[in-house]
């Protein structure tokens, strides 16, 4: 009878069953939802927590605070800026050189004019001295900036006539200073291809982050120590903006005292000869030329 009953009834516990699943169902998501909720809720606490941390924090960000930012920025926009406008008035104003011969002519001009003034002062220099320039300046002269494109070759020139320029007004300080002899000038290779002799593996170009140009250069020179510090002082009130990287020296001066064993009051018992026995300093001197271009254009605000 019971079977009978249950065949009866087959469409009531088949649906019983299918609600009995269902019902488990809907508790199991309840129970998911409620965990996640759970975890939302801890995660809220922590970041209210933190909030509240962070507000609680002395001084806090006010706006005079923010104020005075803007207005410290925007000073120093306006400085950087006229640093900038005063830099660039006092940077080499080179002519162009449209083509290579022309450079060799003008590094020819430039090199007979140095001659001549450091004959005229007195200032040694080496037989045949090319002032940095010693790839260009074989007999025949090299071509510089040979087999290039026209956008490179207008590049190199303009770099080698700023260097031109450079190791002109720097010989002239020394010729100025008296120096008594120009032994070497190394110069940044800017032309690609075999360096020169006096070629110097300084870095040359823009900093990483554009803001100053350099151009290396090492001079070698023996002098004495007032020649020295002449050439150091007009160095500094160059109207070019020249960076010493650093001096090195060798040799030493006459010594004041070198005749005290002689006669009385210090006077040597050779007489005063000792002036021309005195030992030069050799010098040796990193100096780059520092240039800032000019500042772009800000970009319109849209």
């Amino acid at each position: 009878m019971n079977i009978k009953w249950l065949k009866q009834n087959a469409v009531m516990f088949g649906l019983l069953t299918v609600f009995l699943v269902v019902l488990g169902g809907l508790v199991w998501l309840q129970q998911q939802a409620a965990e996640k909720r759970s975890g939302v809720d801890s995660l809220l606490e922590d970041q209210k927590s933190e909030l509240g941390h962070l507000q609680a924090t002395k001084p806090s960000p006010t706006r005079q605070n923010i104020a005075i930012l803007k207005q410290d920025r925007e000073q120093l926009d306006r400085l950087y800026s006229n640093l900038l406008a005063a830099v660039s008035q006092n940077q080499i104003q080179t002519q162009e050189v449209l083509r290579p011969v022309g450079f060799l002519q003008l590094m020819a001009s430039t090199f007979a004019h140095l001659r001549q003034s450091a004959e005229t002062a007195g200032v040694k220099l080496p037989e045949g001295f090319a002032f940095g320039f010693t790839r260009y300046a074989g007999n025949p002269p090299t071509l510089p900036a040979n087999n290039l494109s026209d956008a490179d070759t207008k590049r190199v020139l303009g770099q080698l006539t700023k260097q031109l320029r450079a190791i002109e007004k720097l010989s002239e300080l020394l010729i100025e200073s008296h120096v008594d002899e120009i032994t070497q000038i190394q110069r940044a290779e800017v032309e690609p291809g075999t360096p020169g002799a006096d070629a110097f593996t300084g870095p040359a170009g823009a900093n990483s982050k554009g803001l100053y140009e350099t151009l290396p250069f090492e001079f070698r020179f023996a002098c004495t120590t007032p020649a020295l510090r002449t050439f150091l002082n007009k160095l500094s009130q160059s109207e070019w903006f020249f960076a010493v990287r650093y001096v090195q020296v060798t040799g030493e001066s006459p010594s004041t005292s070198a005749g005290e064993s002689g006669a009385p009051g210090g006077a040597s018992s050779a007489g005063t000869t000792a002036g021309a026995h005195r030992v030069p300093l050799h010098v040796t001197a990193r100096i780059d030329l520092v240039e800032f271009p000019p500042k772009p254009p800000a970009k319109p605000k849209t």
